[in-house]
């Protein structure tokens, strides 16, 4: 589900259907894309993959679409747009009535009464819910109206492309792009792989391993040299050092490091630390700066409730207190884990992968979390947390955080627009 851009007026149905390829940042093919309204103002856009025509679980594909919609408290109503890959040829054989009946009632049910609807296809667009003829012929009309319209016109004017789907984009995002640095960091992983895997969750060695992704963190956009690529990709090895590191990246290293001690996550150092070659001039980073927040009762519960919370997307809110994710954090953190992405061509990319999926999951933008995560089982099969994470999707949960207007991601400019909806 995605956010929406600075008012902009939508007059026609044209106007409606150009609108939604800039907020899904593609143009989409086999899909449904519902987008709620408040009164005469459009708001979260969801797209789903459109099922088969003889899918025998239609009604339930309608209730998870109709539950994902009403999770803004302030929709109510919708504009449906199925994207199908024929036009609509036969008056009398609507596309995908099945799914488009059950849709409207499911909508109907939880108060989001469809407004109006659309077939898009390959060549020609069209109302469902006019039959005349006379007013709307068939197949409809040409899809360069779409392309010409207004909107669309004032989206390219504001900087909005429309580009390839996400499986194509992030293709491109994770791709190896140098060969000799990519060996570098294979070379330089044998001497953390098995030490980090083994004994990584020490107590100081989980305090250097949580310093090295902030360091590297702060420093971005100026990239970790082989050394250090070498070591942040060899701590994820460790699933409970994955999830530290999640944390963090969705807070602070701090608060992580204090959540993973209050569950008893972290164990007693076993034999020498190992700290990433020329970082802060070599063993400084053994005394660096990552600590325990406090031994207070309350800060212990705090950071044990948020460490669990976080990793499923859900949100502290107690006590006054509203914990979520720290966009600013997690947005520089999705561009470092895309680089480190690049610099690998094995296994060791899978768990990076799965925390990219994390991250576009925790935005409620499902399409490009489930690719990630199909992309990281492609790497690792049978990736435990991607394959989890995978199946909330496929039954329609989404992240609590995504859903509550104090914790959502609203987008930013460290991203192109065409990531800024699911």
């Amino acid at each position: 589900m995605g956010n929406q851009p600075d008012k902009i007026r939508v007059s026609a149905g044209e106007d409606l259907l150009a609108f939604i390829p800039h907020m899904v940042g593609y143009w989409p093919n086999r899909s449904i894309v519902c987008i709620g309204m408040s009164g005469k103002r459009l708001r979260a856009t969801m797209r789903l993959d459109l099922p088969a025509e003889d899918y025998s679980e239609v009604h339930r594909f309608a209730e998870i679409a109709a539950s994902q919609l009403s999770s803004d408290p302030d929709a109510d109503g919708c504009l449906i747009a199925i994207f199908g890959n024929e036009d609509w040829i036969a008056p009398k054989q609507i596309p995908h009535a099945q799914t488009y009946s059950a849709l409207r009632m499911a909508l109907a049910e939880v108060g989001l009464p469809v407004r109006d609807a659309w077939f898009v296809g390959p060549d020609h667009w069209r109302s469902l819910e006019c039959t005349d003829a006379g007013c709307c012929s068939w197949p409809g009309k040409d899809n360069s109206a779409i392309r010409e319209s207004f909107v669309n016109t004032e989206f390219i004017y504001r900087g909005s492309l429309v580009r390839e789907s996400p499986a194509e984009q992030i293709q491109e995002l994770i791709a190896v792009e140098d060969e000799a640095f990519a060996a570098s960091v294979l070379a330089a992983g044998e001497e953390y792989r098995e030490p980090l895997a083994q004994r990584g969750l020490g107590e100081e060695q989980m305090a250097v391993t949580l310093g090295a992704w902030e360091h590297s963190l702060t420093r971005w956009p100026t990239t970790p040299d082989a050394s250090m690529t070498a070591f942040l990709l060899a701590s994820l090895a460790d699933t409970t050092i994955r999830d530290i590191v999640m944390v963090a990246l969705a807070t602070t290293p701090n608060h992580a490091f204090t959540g993973a001690m209050a569950l008893r996550l972290v164990e007693e150092d076993e034999g020498e630390l190992h700290v990433p070659h020329a970082w802060h001039g070599g063993n400084q980073a053994a005394s660096c700066s990552v600590h325990v927040e406090s031994y207070a009762d309350t800060t212990y519960l705090y950071a044990c409730r948020d460490f669990g919370n976080i990793l499923i997307g859900e949100i502290s809110d107690g006590d006054g207190r509203i914990k979520g994710p720290d966009w600013q954090r997690l947005e520089k953190a999705q561009l470092l884990l895309q680089f480190l992405c690049r610099t690998t061509r094995g296994a060791d990319k899978a768990p990076v992968l799965c925390i990219l999926g994390w991250i576009q999951w925790c935005k409620g933008r499902g399409t490009w979390a489930g690719t990630y995560f199909q992309q990281c089982q492609a790497f690792q099969p049978g990736y435990r947390l991607a394959s989890m994470l995978d199946q909330l999707l496929a039954i329609g949960h989404i992240a609590s955080c995504a859903k509550d207007e104090r914790t959502a991601w609203h987008g930013s400019s460290n991203e192109s627009s065409e990531e800024k909806a699911a």
